[in-house]
């Protein structure tokens, strides 16, 4: 190239493609193609380029030349990823990619390696690395967007799927991949239109009806999946993962008998390996509904065997140990409520629903959707606003020297968090912050929210660690507690332990609702609580079904069982299984006694 090339500013987007145009007109596709790939590493957003590129099929994609060797290695290195042989394909793509770093597919199936081996933020480095050097290759977005939304990014992981469908609109993963991004977004009507078209492209493709029927599940649409239960089955015959979804849909009906026997007759191995703890789970319940407590014990211990067999526990040294450090440090907390500057009361003081995992705060938070002037958020990390750069072992000196400003800013930003993801201001209206382990914050929140009120609620410890136990959480540092019953009982017993302290040293506004109550009588367990929040009980808040019924998307593992009317056969489930909580019950005693539990009637 000369120097007078190398000097000459790039196009701008509409001469670029302009440029492109008349090269595709003289049927200089490589030429074209070119341009628009450069023009796509300038401007990735640039959706026009993306479609006019993918347009010229084989042509869009840069063609190194290669020496023998190198289209050998290239071959192999795709072979090893359909084998899922990471060991393989890491160093090998490693290594070819210095060599020749055009090789969009092989980019991508070193970030496909990276991932599995826990690298996620190499793995996405990767994938950027596929999508700029090849962006007319779909499967580098499929896979960009499936990592972002399991790092807990769905809108990244939104735009990287609607990318992919500039280039593939017909592709069902890239399909798949938007559907389920817009579905944790809560878009469920967007996304089940993309598991649709996935289900069309592909009819035959189990993963894309397996993302269809969850998506109606979560979106409370009974009748469209039941009616897409039929379709799958039908265009799948014998599916494991389809049975899995038949299994859940008779459990839901009351036909456990049926679960069991359909659920026993899949062979696991033909499943997914990530997927196989679903048909432990799926067993679980059903034999525990059978009253067979000794076999659902341990298909649940299973089903949390294959989790840890898919992926290794993460965060509990760090889990822990941060509830250690803030214990530690307690005592150097002010006693008493902190005071509230004169810059801190600015109207907006949102309530916190706090609580162990599975104590009812879902079902809590549908009864409270009922009340127009009651606006709620679920399970969002927003309070990392509050915490940010908080050390757990210095936790007392940090939020004694955070000043006015900081603390207004970090407000500010949080309530910027918590009305965005609501679509709408709160005004007047009660604002209520539901995340359960925000219990573990409360420091950081009194300190920002002077006098903040904490809906606390409760259910009885043992039914408590033992439904954590039975369920099959997303992966995470919090929810990989659970995998173990021992462990599912000590983090109950620190996490209390904290909350009692800072309940007690900083004299929170603790309203209490429990369980218990909620499925007894839900007008009479919910009286403190609307009074906490200076709203009357309204009649209609009580048919709970409507109001889980009308939201988008339910995210949370309890949404099966808050679309049904109340049962109370979860209640004192634990009495079924003394003798598989009997090794935890040293942890668990002193909280009955503590959360008055040790005198309820069971």
């Amino acid at each position: 190239m000369s120097s007078s090339a190398k000097d000459r500013p790039a196009p701008d987007a509409a001469q670029a493609l302009a440029q492109a145009n008349a090269l595709i007109s003289a049927q200089r596709k490589p030429e074209a193609a070119a341009l628009l790939r450069g023009l796509l590493a300038r401007s990735s957003d640039n959706a026009e380029a993306r479609r006019r590129l993918a347009a010229l099929g084989a042509a869009a994609h840069p063609a190194p030349r290669l020496t023998a060797a190198e289209t050998r290695e290239r071959k192999a290195i795709g072979t090893a990823l359909r084998a899922r042989d990471w060991q393989a394909v890491l160093p090998r793509a490693q290594a070819l990619l210095k060599r020749q770093p055009l090789l969009g597919d092989v980019a991508n199936a070193l970030g496909l390696a990276l991932r599995a081996t826990g690298r996620n933020n190499d793995a996405l480095r990767a994938f950027d690395h596929a999508i700029r050097t090849d962006p007319a290759l779909p499967d580098s977005y499929v896979n960009m967007s499936m990592l972002l939304r399991s790092l807990s990014q769905p809108a990244a992981a939104r735009d990287a799927a609607l990318a992919g469908l500039d280039v593939a609109p017909g592709n069902a993963g890239v399909r798949m991949a938007a559907g389920l991004a817009l579905l944790e977004l809560e878009d469920a009507d967007r996304a089940i239109i993309h598991l649709r078209e996935a289900t069309r492209s592909a009819p035959g493709d189990v993963l894309a009806w397996d993302a269809l029927l969850r998506a109606l599940d979560l979106a409370n649409r009974n009748d469209e999946a039941a009616d897409a239960l039929d379709a799958a089955e039908a265009a799948c015959p014998g599916a494991p993962m389809i049975a899995l979804h038949r299994a859940a849909r008779d459990l839901r009906e009351d036909r456990a008998e049926d679960a069991l026997t359909l659920l026993d007759a899949q062979d696991p191995t033909a499943l997914p390996p990530e997927t196989r703890g679903v048909r432990e789970q799926l067993r679980g319940r059903a034999l525990d509904k059978l009253d067979r407590p000794a076999e659902a014990f341990a298909a649940f211990d299973e089903m949390n065997a294959h989790r840890l067999r898919a992926r290794p526990a993460v965060g509990g040294p760090q889990f822990h140990g941060a509830i250690q450090h803030k214990l530690a440090g307690l005592d150097a907390l002010p006693a008493g409520s902190w005071p509230a500057d004169a810059a801190e009361t600015d109207g907006w003081q949102p309530v916190f629903m706090v609580g162990f995992p599975r104590s009812g705060t879902t079902l809590a938070d549908t009864f409270l959707r009922g009340h127009p002037d009651i606006l709620l958020t679920e399970e969002r990390p927003f309070s990392q606003t509050l915490t940010r750069g908080i050390d757990p072992a210095r936790e007392a000196h940090d939020l004694a020297t955070l000043g006015t400003e900081e603390r207004a800013a970090r407000r500010a930003a949080y309530r910027v968090r918590f009305e965005t993801d609501l679509g709408q201001q709160v005004g007047n209206r009660s604002a209520i912050d539901r995340l359960p382990f925000n219990m573990l914050n409360a420091a950081a929140i009194a300190r920002m929210f002077p006098g903040a009120k904490f809906i606390l609620v409760l259910r009885h410890p043992c039914d408590v660690v033992l439904s954590c136990f039975m369920q099959n959480f997303t992966a995470n540092e919090a929810m990989d507690r659970f995998l173990d019953l021992s462990e599912a009982a000590e983090t109950y017993d620190r996490s209390f332990t904290l909350w009692q302290r800072y309940r007690d040293r900083l004299e929170l506004d603790v309203t209490e609702l429990r369980y218990e109550d909620m499925i007894a009588d839900p007008a009479r367990a919910f009286a403190p609580v609307m009074a906490a929040l200076g709203r009357d009980w309204r009649t209609d808040m009580a048919d709970h079904r409507r109001a889980a019924q009308s939201r988008a998307v339910i995210q949370t593992a309890s949404y099966a069982q808050v679309t049904r009317g109340l049962y109370r056969d979860a209640e004192n489930r634990w009495q079924r299984y003394r003798d598989q909580l009997a090794p935890v019950m040293d942890r668990l005693t002193p909280w009955m006694e503590t959360l008055g539990y040790s005198g309820r009637a069971q």
